[in-house]
């Protein structure tokens, strides 16, 4: 009598299986059964164990498809368009999962993701106290451009990188959650000697945890029903022009609320602005540009809606029909709602603009405003994976140990920046837990965190607590400070980087060791009286002036660190000086939030990383 066969999720129809490696198929049935698997010329027998546990194993093959593969029981599966060739394990938090249309001509992007033979799977997002042998649900899918919409773009660019180099399938895993500390991503065995992490993780067995995010989400959404049912202004319909706003207070925008006279930083809270254009400027229709507001706004100009957006992370750039316009005053006002996160305009100064046919108004500086909901309840308390160690390695890591795979890329780190000294002891042993988990030495590609200002220098610590990985052999580290947001933790650029992580597999994954896997490092440093030369393991490319290099900082040792001199004196070293400073000690190269322009480039394009000699 045969099985009625069951399998995860992730073998389904499109599937790509790793090339050059056995394949193991594997899933559930009734003790003792038999199953019977057919795959590319070859057929497997086996019986289910006592615990309705089986697998099979085809033999390593090249690269190709699509096959068929079909398994027997008193059931049959047959998944069809299945591949051979190359998958990646793509993981992390929001920079990982951004989406491919919110990137860099985004839209143009993905109306051009048609790869028959790039392949997806999207782990769905749970949860879970136990090591789980499936996902919840999910199914891979042949890379267009409806199936790319939502999929991450870092992946994305990565791998059509590898598949136009290569010409062999390629699949993505993209398993990620935003703002998810790497606690959650680790196996609950790494935190033994972590006593608070161990006492959550028991509690963790007393909760729902499929149902704990749902009823999250769901008071949530309540609570934004609520917000809008207490709001003041909508009702008073302060967006028109005819309110009275001499009892308004004033503020600077752009700010966070915190930042403000602001006594709370949730709820809604109105702001409003005049300004005077000429004839000329309403010629036409002009541009308002208010940058990212967390979380929501209802956008207004002379009482009329422009544009509304409910995404914190994506820049709100409205048009402003001519007919709504006149000349001399014209009023601005926003509504915005924050159910529970930062509040207020997160972007730059230079977001916050309208532009005409003939010029660009700045709108920095003073705003009114007003409180929507003075008297409003506190948001409901937030359920998160940060929340509970090892609740996503349980659910979205553990589950495909049984799924080869090449490698990893790995996009973390920004939940991690208030215990970086905590992260350069968890990111390696994260790193060898997974390999031993899939059961090999399999490279291991991270992103190190890019520009972001104002962080109190916890950028430049937790950059250096990711490059502790770096001591693991089949690791490369991307660089990212030169393609940045100085104000914008999720920056746009996302092409470049899957291109850099695309040619660290090169080197590492494909043995192509003339390819740069990463920027110019540090080889020595000397000091000479009063200056320190510093040399690189390659010939460097300077972007900009050679002999007044931006990014270092000197101290004798006994002093704070202060902006140095710096210039390339012959292809591989630079000197550092300051005519403060008669006897340096210490050198710092990009150590800050926001360092500014990156110069150091090795002659792939490659920034160097940022780097202190005084640690």
């Amino acid at each position: 009598m045969n099985a009625e066969i069951k399998v995860p999720h992730f073998f389904s129809d499109h599937m790509v299986l790793q090339q050059n490696e056995p394949i193991t198929m594997y899933g559930k049935a009734h003790a003792g059964e038999t199953i019977a698997a057919f795959f590319n010329d070859e057929t497997l027998h086996t019986k289910a164990d006592s615990n309705g546990d089986w697998s099979v194993t085809f033999k390593a093959t090249k690269a190709g498809g699509p096959f068929e593969m079909t398994l027997k029981g008193t059931n049959t599966l047959k998944f069809t368009d299945v591949y051979v060739g190359e998958v990646w394990f793509c993981s992390g938090q929001s920079n990982m999962g951004w989406k491919l249309e919110n990137s860099v001509n985004g839209q143009e992007e993905l109306a051009h993701a048609n790869y028959e033979k790039i392949k997806l799977f999207t782990a769905p997002r749970n949860m879970s106290h136990t090591e789980e042998y499936d996902v919840l649900k999910g199914t891979w899918e042949t890379c267009t451009s409806e199936t790319a919409e939502g999929f991450s773009a870092v992946a994305y660019f990565f791998g059509r990188h590898l598949y136009v180099t290569y010409q062999v399938p390629i699949g993505l895993i993209n398993s990620s959650w935003g703002g998810t500390n790497i606690e959650a991503w680790m196996d609950a065995t790494l935190f033994k000697d972590h006593p608070k992490h161990l006492e959550t993780i028991a509690k963790m067995k007393t909760l729902d945890m499929v149902n704990l995010i749902s009823a999250y989400n769901k008071a949530n959404k309540q609570y934004g029903v609520d917000l809008d049912k207490a709001d003041l202004g909508m009702p008073a319909h302060w967006e028109s022009p005819t309110t009275d706003y001499s009892d308004w207070k004033t503020f600077q925008l752009p700010s966070l609320w915190r930042d403000t006279k602001l006594e709370q930083t949730y709820g809604v809270v109105w702001v409003t602005k005049e300004i005077n254009l000429n004839a000329s400027d309403i010629a036409s229709d002009i541009q308002l540009s208010i940058g990212r507001v967390d979380n929501e706004d209802i956008t207004y100009v002379n009482g009329q809606e422009v544009g509304a957006s409910t995404s914190k992370d994506l820049d709100r750039v409205y048009t402003i029909p001519k007919s709504l316009l006149k000349t001399g005053k014209n009023r601005i006002t926003i509504r915005t709602k924050n159910l529970g996160d930062l509040g207020g305009f997160r972007g730059a100064e230079s977001d916050l603009y309208l532009k005409t046919a003939t010029q660009t108004y700045a709108l920095v500086g003073d705003w009114c405003y007003k409180v929507g909901t003075p008297h409003v309840a506190e948001p409901p308390a937030r359920e998160h994976p940060k929340n509970y160690p090892s609740s996503l390695f349980n659910s979205m890591v553990h589950p495909f140990y049984g799924y080869n795979i090449k490698g990893v890329i790995w996009y973390q780190g920004e939940s991690n920046t208030k215990n970086p000294e905590e992260y350069a002891k968890f990111f390696p042993e994260m790193i060898k837990d997974w390999r031993k988990g899939w059961n090999k030495n399999m490279p291991f590609l991270f992103v190190q965190l890019a520009n972001y200002a104002n962080q109190g220098n916890r950028e430049a610590a937790i950059r250096e607590a990711q490059t502790a990985a770096l001591k693991l052999d089949n690791t490369a580290m991307v660089v990212t400070l030169d393609i940045g947001e100085d104000a914008n933790v999720h920056f746009a650029n996302k092409q470049d980087v899957g291109k850099r992580l695309a040619m660290a597999a090169q080197n590492l994954a494909y043995n192509e060791t003339d390819i740069a896997k990463s920027g110019p490092i540090v080889k020595k440093m000397k000091v000479k009286t009063n200056k320190i030369t510093i040399t690189f393991n390659e010939p460097l490319s300077i972007k900009g002036d050679a002999g007044n290099i931006n990014g270092f900082l000197i101290s004798d040792g006994k002093n704070s660190f202060i902006k140095a001199e710096a210039t390339l004196t012959n292809t591989k070293t630079v000197e550092v000086s300051s005519k403060s400073i008669s006897n340096p000690k210490h050198v710092r190269y990009l150590w800050e939030d926001a360092p500014g322009n990156v110069m150091i480039f090795n002659t792939s394009g490659l920034p160097a990383p940022p780097f202190r000699t005084d640690k």
